[in-house]
């Protein structure tokens, strides 16, 4: 468990996360994306462009 939460925090891996959410939001109506934001939220994910601050 602890492996996948180390995946799950990397950066990487939740920019690739965001781009496909992204994708799927782009084809989806407007009720599901609530839901899938509140997914990404749930990972940790605040934003879909994830860049260097």
């Amino acid at each position: 468990m602890g492996k996948l939460a180390l995946l799950i925090n990397n950066e990487k891996v939740q920019g690739m996360v965001a781009i496909i959410a992204a994708v799927v939001m782009y084809y989806t109506p407007d009720h599901i994306d609530k839901i899938i934001e509140m997914c990404l939220a749930g990972l940790g994910i605040s934003k879909l462009v994830i860049f260097k601050e």
